[in-house]
C-alpha cells in the first residue's frame, strides 16, 4: 500500500511583492510582509537568489573574518534594497528548501524607472555573486533578465559572469576587500572609540551601520566611516545604548528558563526596525555604561529624532542616566515626547495617573526654618503660627543635599553638608516663596515610621527654582531617579546646572579634599566661663540663631569668635513651652506653662536662623551666655526682650525691677501690656500667680529692715 505524498507547505506564492528588511549577505534578504490585522506582527520571510551564491560573511564561524569582497556584495544589495518595495519570483520554497526560499528579486532600475533589475543578475554582472554552474553556451542570450525562462535565466547569469571577470570587478579583482570585525571591549576600547570620533569625524559623529536591534534602545552597529580607518577602528563593532529612552526589554527563549518579553517590547523593537535596521547613518557618542563596552548615544535620522518618535508613540520611557550625557538642548524633546503619551496614556503608560497630591499644587508662603540642605519649614500664606502643625515641610525635588551626619551613632557630615543648608538659609529665611509641588513619598522616619513628605520647587524673588542654585554653586546634587519615578518640572535645568558644575569642579563635585570647618561648641559650662570675657569685650558683634529652646534662650553661632554658645536674654523670663519629643523619651519632660510655647512660636518665626546682633554682658553658673539680642537693622533695629515683653509673651525679672537694674523702657512695656491683658496678662489664674510671685521678692526687703 502506497503512502499518500506530503503536501509542501507554501511560504509565498509565486508571485508577488514586498518590503526588504534587511540583507543578511550578497545573495540573501529577509522580505517583510503585511500583517494580518492592526497589533499583530508582520510575516517575515528569508530569501535567497536562485542559482548564485555570494562570498560568506563574518560570523564567529570564521573567527570574524569576511570571504574576500563578502562585505562590498553585502553593502551593494544592502544600499540598492533595504526599505524598499521589491517584486519576487519564487522558484523553490516548502520541504525541498527548509525554513528559506530560494527565487528572483526584481526592482525598478535606479537610473532608468522604465526598466527592470533582476538583483541577481546585476549581482553577478558586478562581481558581487557567482553562478552556482558555471560554462554553457551563452550565444543568441535575450537581453531580458526579467524572463520566467530557466534557461533564459541561466543564460543571463553566465553572460553577466564573463562581463564581471572581463571588468575584474568585485570578487575578481586582484585584491577584494576582506573585512575583520572587531568587538568593543575585546579588540579596542569603547571609550576610545567614543573619543576619535570626536576628534577625527565630520561634527564629531561616526558614520555607522545599525546590523541589528536587541530591543527598543539597543542596537548593534558597525563603523564604515573612513575618517576612522587611520585610528584603526573601521569595522568595529558595539553595542549601541539609545541616549535618553530606555524601551522595554525582549525575552531570550534560549535560557533555561526562557524569559518572557516584557509588554511591548516586541512592537517597540519592530518600530524601530523598520526605521533604522540596516540603515547607515550618524551616531553621535556620549560614554559608556558602567560595563565600559555598550557605548550611549544619539542616532540621528535624516527624518526625524527616534528617540522621540519612540516616545511619543508610548514605546519607551525616559531614561535618566543617559539622558544626562545628552547635550541640554536635545532634551526638550524627549521630555514633551513623554509627555504628551504620558497624557494620552499610550502603551507603556496605559496605567499611568497623575501624581495625587493631600494638598495644594501651589502655594505662598515664609520659609521659616532650614531643616537640611534640601528641607525646610514653610508657612503658608494666610496660616497662623498657633501651631506647629501649621508649618508645612517641602523638600526640594530632584535635588539632594550632602546628608548631615549623626552624632549619637558616630556618623559624620558628609563633604559640604553644612555649606549646603547655610546656603539655603541665606537664601530662604524669612522670605517670601512660592511653592511648586510636583510630587509625595513616604519617607521612613524612626523605626516602623514613615512620614508623607511633599517635594516641589521653590521660587523666592528672580529666582525660579533655589534648587537649581545650589547645584549651580556644587552644593547639592541632582536626585538620580527610577526611570518611571516622578521628576521636578525642571530637572533637565537641574541636570544642565550639575554639568557645569561637574565641569568646573565645584564644591561635590571637587577633586580636591575636603576640610571640614571646626567650630568650638562653648555649650559646656567650663568653657563658656573661660570664654565668657572675651565675649564681653567684644561689645556689639554679630551671631546667627541656630536653635530655639525657648522664647529667651537659644543657641548661637557666633561668626567672629568661630563658636557656638548659649545665649538667654537679660532681664526677662519666658514660660516654660512643651517638652520635645526627645525630652519626653528621656524622662525629662517639664509641663508646659501657659504662653510658653507661644512664646517660643514667636521667636522661631522673628528670629531663628536669621543674622542678629548681640551684646554679652554676663555668664550664669550654668554656662549660659546672657545679653542683649537685637533684631533688624536700620530703622526697623530694635531690641528683642522688649519686644517679648511688649507683646506679653515675657515677663521682667522681678529681682532686677528692684534693684533698679532693668529698664524702664521695659519695665514700662511690661505694664502697657499688663494694662491691655495681652499674652501672660490675658489670663487671670496666670496674673494672681504672677503677681503673687512679685509680693514675695516685695515682702523680703521690708521684713529684713525691722
Amino acid at each position: 500500500m502506497s503512502m499518500p505524498s506530503a503536501t509542501p507547505m507554501t511560504i509565498l506564492p509565486n508571485r508577488g511583492t514586498a518590503k526588504v528588511k534587511s540583507v543578511l549577505s550578497g545573495d540573501t534578504v529577509v522580505l517583510l510582509g503585511r500583517a494580518a490585522g492592526e497589533g499583530r506582527k508582520a510575516p517575515e520571510v528569508t530569501f535567497t537568489f536562485e542559482r548564485v551564491t555570494a562570498p560568506r560573511m563574518a560570523s564567529k564561524a570564521n573567527d570574524n573574518v569576511d570571504d574576500p569582497g563578502a562585505f562590498s556584495s553585502r553593502e551593494w544589495l544592502r544600499n540598492l534594497c533595504v526599505g524598499k518595495t521589491v517584486t519576487f519570483e519564487t522558484r523553490k520554497q516548502g520541504a525541498t528548501a527548509g525554513d528559506r526560499v530560494y527565487g528572483l528579486l526584481f526592482m525598478p532600475d535606479p537610473s532608468d524607472k522604465t526598466n527592470t533589475w533582476n538583483l541577481s543578475v546585476e549581482s553577478v554582472r558586478r562581481g558581487f555573486c557567482t553562478p552556482k554552474v558555471l560554462g554553457g553556451d551563452v550565444e543568441d542570450i535575450s537581453n531580458d533578465d526579467g524572463g520566467d525562462s530557466v534557461e533564459d535565466y541561466e543564460k543571463a547569469l553566465q553572460a553577466a559572469y564573463k562581463e564581471a571577470q572581463a571588468s575584474r570587478a568585485g570578487v575578481h579583482a586582484e585584491k577584494p576587500l576582506v573585512r575583520k570585525i572587531m568587538n568593543a571591549g575585546d579588540e579596542f576600547e569603547a571609550m576610545t572609540l567614543v573619543e576619535k570620533s570626536k576628534r577625527l569625524c565630520t561634527n564629531g559623529s561616526v558614520t555607522c551601520v545599525i546590523e541589528y536591534v536587541f530591543d527598543g534602545s539597543r542596537f548593534r552597529c558597525i563603523v564604515t566611516d573612513p575618517e576612522l580607518e587611520s585610528a584603526g577602528l573601521l569595522y568595529g563593532s558595539f553595542t549601541l545604548i539609545l541616549a535618553g529612552v530606555a524601551c522595554p526589554r525582549v525575552g531570550n527563549p534560549k535560557l533555561s528558563p526562557p524569559t518572557p518579553s516584557e509588554p511591548f517590547a516586541e512592537e517597540a523593537r519592530d518600530f524601530v526596525e523598520l526605521r533604522l535596521l540596516q540603515r547607515e547613518l550618524k551616531i553621535s557618542l556620549y560614554g559608556t555604561d558602567k560595563s565600559g563596552v555598550c557605548l550611549v548615544g544619539t542616532v540621528h535620522h535624516p527624518r526625524g529624532n527616534i528617540g522621540a518618535e519612540i516616545l511619543k508613540n508610548g514605546l519607551g520611557r525616559i531614561s535618566d542616566w543617559t539622558i544626562r550625557m545628552m547635550s541640554p538642548s536635545d532634551v526638550p524633546p524627549l521630555r514633551i515626547a513623554e509627555n504628551a503619551a504620558k497624557r494620552s496614556t499610550l502603551k507603556v503608560f496605559e496605567s499611568y495617573a497623575p501624581p495625587k497630591l493631600t494638598g495644594a499644587s501651589e502655594f505662598m508662603g515664609t520659609v521659616v526654618e532650614v531643616i537640611s540642605g534640601d528641607t525646610l519649614l514653610i508657612l503658608p500664606s494666610g496660616e497662623v503660627y498657633d501651631d506647629e502643625s501649621k508649618l508645612k515641610k517641602i523638600s526640594l525635588a530632584s535635588v539632594r543635599a550632602p546628608r548631615a551626619g549623626n552624632e549619637k551613632t558616630g556618623k559624620p557630615d558628609e563633604p559640604y553638608a553644612s555649606e549646603c543648608k547655610d546656603r539655603l538659609r541665606v537664601l530662604t529665611v524669612g522670605k517670601s516663596a512660592k511653592v511648586n509641588v510636583h510630587y509625595e513619598k513616604e519617607i521612613p522616619f524612626g523605626p516602623d515610621q514613615t512620614e508623607k513628605r511633599q517635594f516641589g520647587t521653590i521660587s523666592i524673588g528672580k529666582r525660579e527654582d533655589i534648587g537649581e542654585v545650589l547645584v549651580a554653586e556644587g552644593l547639592a546634587s541632582t536626585q538620580r531617579h527610577r526611570d518611571d519615578d516622578e521628576k521636578s518640572a525642571r530637572y533637565d535645568d537641574l541636570v544642565a546646572a550639575e554639568s557645569i558644575a561637574k565641569a568646573a569642579n565645584k564644591g561635590v563635585h571637587s577633586d580636591s579634599d575636603y576640610k571640614k570647618k571646626t567650630i568650638n561648641d562653648l555649650s559646656d559650662p567650663k568653657k563658656a566661663k573661660t570664654h565668657s570675657g572675651s565675649l564681653i569685650r567684644l561689645g556689639n558683634t554679630k551671631a546667627i540663631v541656630d536653635y530655639v529652646f525657648n522664647g529667651s534662650r537659644f543657641k548661637l553661632f557666633v561668626p567672629s569668635e568661630n563658636c557656638y554658645i548659649t545665649f538667654a536674654l537679660s532681664n526677662i523670663r519666658c514660660r516654660q513651652p512643651s517638652p520635645n519629643p526627645g525630652a519626653i523619651s528621656r524622662g525629662q519632660a517639664k509641663a508646659a506653662e501657659p504662653f510658653g510655647d507661644a512664646s517660643k512660636r514667636h521667636s522661631r518665626m522673628t528670629v531663628l536662623q536669621r543674622q542678629v546682633e548681640i551684646f554679652c554682658n554676663g555668664v550664669t553658673q550654668g554656662g549660659v551666655i546672657t545679653g542683649d539680642l537685637f533684631v533688624g537693622t536700620g530703622g526697623q533695629r530694635r531690641d528683642f526682650a522688649i519686644e517679648l515683653v511688649a507683646s506679653g509673651l515675657a515677663t521682667v525679672d522681678q529681682r532686677k525691677i528692684d534693684y533698679g537694674e532693668a529698664p524702664k523702657i521695659m519695665v514700662d512695656s511690661q505694664t502697657a501690656a499688663q494694662n491691655n491683658k495681652l499674652g501672660i496678662w490675658s489670663v487671670q489664674q496666670v496674673s494672681k500667680e504672677v503677681s503673687l510671685f512679685f509680693d514675695f521678692f516685695i515682702v523680703i526687703p521690708i521684713v529684713s529692715c525691722t
